[in-house]
């Protein structure tokens, strides 16, 4: 009789590790939705007048698009292991900067200037790009075997240019918000620490590894949705 209590024990407290790690993945992506939704009824995340630290720091939380991207670079680095953990975040903030800094130059008016274009058209290109990017790191979540570090690197740094200048086209021409670009980076980097956070625990569970490759679909239809709408 001892012997059995021992097992039945040992197969609580294992159940109750599985639950407690499925609690916590389940609550970073209930935490994602329930972002998405209020971001969706609010147009907070586009229209920025005050370039404080503190807006920086919560302009990506409230952008369902940004969000989701940044979430998913975390947990595809985190998949992949090894130096891509800090490799493929960083090669995004970095292209993210750099794409802000194109934003800053309002390059559609150069474009306009030289007779190339005729009208505005960065904000539709933009939105695309960061539409296909929720929706190429989703896929890459569920298809996680079929990513390596160089191919994330080409992903991360291709795409963040894209949500770099989307942020980058909202500054003002002269402005020079250093704070409100340092409290973007610091935002930036804590979504892909969640994202981390996210990857390495579903790693140490098939089950829950196949759970977040439902997680990665969501991130897939929430892309194709943010690209129709672009559209639109």
């Amino acid at each position: 009789m001892q012997k059995v209590y021992k097992g039945l024990q040992l197969h609580i407290d294992s159940v109750n590790i599985c639950v407690l790690e499925l609690v916590i993945l389940m609550s970073g992506f209930l935490l994602s939705i329930v972002l998405l939704v209020v971001s969706s009824l609010s147009a907070y995340a586009h229209t920025v007048h005050n370039f404080s630290f503190a807006n920086g720091l919560v302009h990506p939380v409230f952008g369902p698009d940004h969000f989701l991207a940044m979430l998913s670079v975390g947990i595809v680095s985190a998949l992949i292991g090894g130096a891509a953990i800090w490799r493929v975040p960083s090669v995004f903030v970095l292209s993210m900067i750099i794409g802000g800094g194109l934003g800053m130059l309002d390059l559609d008016m150069f474009a306009m200037d030289a007779g190339l274009i005729e009208y505005y058209i960065s904000d539709l290109i933009v939105e695309i790009a960061i539409g296909l990017s929720v929706f190429l790191f989703g896929l890459s979540i569920f298809w996680i075997h079929v990513i390596g570090e160089r191919l994330a690197w080409t992903l991360v740094f291709s795409f963040g240019l894209f949500h770099g200048y989307a942020h980058g086209m909202e500054i003002p021409p002269g402005a020079l918000p250093l704070y409100y670009v340092a409290g973007f980076v610091v935002g930036t980097t804590g979504i892909h620490l969640s994202g981390l956070s996210i990857g390495w625990l579903s790693g140490k569970s098939n089950r829950l590894l196949s759970l977040l490759r439902v997680c990665g679909v969501f991130s897939v239809v929430a892309g194709v949705y943010f690209v129709f709408s672009a559209l639109r």
